[in-house]
């Protein structure tokens, strides 16, 4: 209950910021349209969710359908694909013992196992820098969904264009020998790292890429440097490009 009661905290939480936010730059009357129109979505999501029920994406050759859930509004930006990713890869073999950068598979219907973030002030949570951290204990499983991005950029006192790859290195340090590692992020968000992707820095045993190519948030698998074109926001909301990093065995 406690949990359950913390989540509904933060998702009011940013809508109410989102709403502060848009109404600031924008004014009251496109604020109130836009989400007006998201309680429209909300009425028409079983709706939405049945009509979408055949759509795929493919992850390295394999067919997968996409994630539609009320969190986070999915079936509007990239999580409807990082989710399906998430579920396709935590399906594939029991996850022993699991870290998870960043706190979002708890709002998807996955809990027990170990979360890392520093700044989400949530019981339970380990309230630490990912690098240099040192687990006291290796783990079978690690994922991190859109996060690694965010370390060293979005710290105003604490820059670094390099902050999401260091941190990618502390995260691999966690992973037991023969373990799996997932990760997501978006393209276009933060110059450093996509830097660092092109230049092999910030890399995986396996890696796709992906963009946006509909107002109905359809997806498909392009290369690298078609990816890396994107950016973030501009044609649709949120992420218009992702990469997805595995690291260890996968189908």
């Amino acid at each position: 209950m406690g949990r359950r009661t913390d989540e509904i905290k933060i998702e009011v939480g940013r809508v109410v910021n989102r709403a502060r936010v848009m109404t600031k730059d924008e004014g009251v009357v496109p604020t109130a349209k836009f989400f007006g129109k998201l309680v429209v979505e909300h009425l028409e999501y079983p709706v939405m969710r049945k009509r979408r029920a055949d759509k795929r994406f493919t992850l390295f050759g394999e067919e997968v359908p996409f994630a539609y859930h009320l969190y986070s509004q999915t079936w509007r930006n990239e999580r409807s694909l990082e989710i399906a990713v998430a579920h396709k890869f935590l399906k594939h073999r029991p996850t022993g013992r699991m870290l998870e950068l960043g706190n979002v598979l708890g709002h998807f219907g996955y809990v027990g196992h170990d979360v890392i973030d520093r700044y989400e002030d949530v019981d339970g949570i380990i309230n630490e820098d990912m690098i240099g951290w040192q687990a006291a204990e290796l783990y079978d499983t690690v994922v991190s969904i859109s996060t690694l991005e965010h370390v060293r950029f979005d710290e105003e006192l604490l820059k670094d264009p390099r902050g999401s790859s260091l941190a990618l290195d502390s995260l691999k340090a966690t992973v037991k020998p023969g373990g799996r590692l997932l990760v997501t992020v978006p393209l276009g968000y933060n110059g450093g790292l996509d830097e660092d992707i092109r230049s092999g820095r910030f890399s995986f045993d396996r890696q796709a890429y992906y963009r946006r190519v509909s107002k109905d948030n359809d997806w498909r698998e392009v290369s690298q440097e078609e990816g890396l074109s994107c950016r973030y926001a501009s044609q649709y909301e949120a992420a218009n490009a992702i990469l997805v990093g595995i690291d260890g065995p996968h189908p």
